[in-house]
């Protein structure tokens, strides 16, 4: 599979929704009561009449409120602990060097693929630029 700016994204994408899933059920499970509301039904997809181009049509769940915006670990957002730790390396990492170093620092991800989560989401990051093949460092 080529990995490519639109893979990524989606990637990207399916990351958060798992994140948000798990926060979901992290916090039904922690409330631990039988009458919890049951979840949104997602979003008819409307078809597609007679085009030829464009994007299939999807399901959407209905957001509430979200604003697009991701959920976070429980030690914070992940884009201030790369940053610290590619500031305190003070050269150029792998992102596996950079997941190492937030794993060793206490930084808990959300998802049960940390380094997937990481490889799709820190060409996004803010404070943090690709200076070669699969290098990062801090702007």
């Amino acid at each position: 599979m080529k990995l490519t700016s639109i893979t990524l994204c989606k990637a990207a994408e399916i990351q958060e929704n798992i994140e948000k899933l798990q926060a979901d059920l992290d916090a039904l499970l922690e409330n631990g009561t039988e009458s919890t509301p049951s979840p949104a039904p997602l979003a008819q997809a409307t078809p597609n009449t007679g085009r030829k181009r464009g994007r299939k049509p999807t399901l959407v769940a209905p957001t509430s409120g979200s604003r697009g915006r991701r959920s976070t670990s429980p030690t914070g957002p992940l884009a201030p602990a790369v940053v610290k730790v590619l500031k305190s390396k003070g050269s150029p990492m792998a992102v596996s060097e950079i997941l190492d170093s937030l794993l060793s620092s206490g930084y808990k991800f959300t998802s049960p693929e940390p380094k997937k989560n990481l490889f799709a989401r820190i060409y996004r990051l803010k404070g943090v630029k690709q200076v070669g093949p699969g290098r990062f460092a801090a702007t």
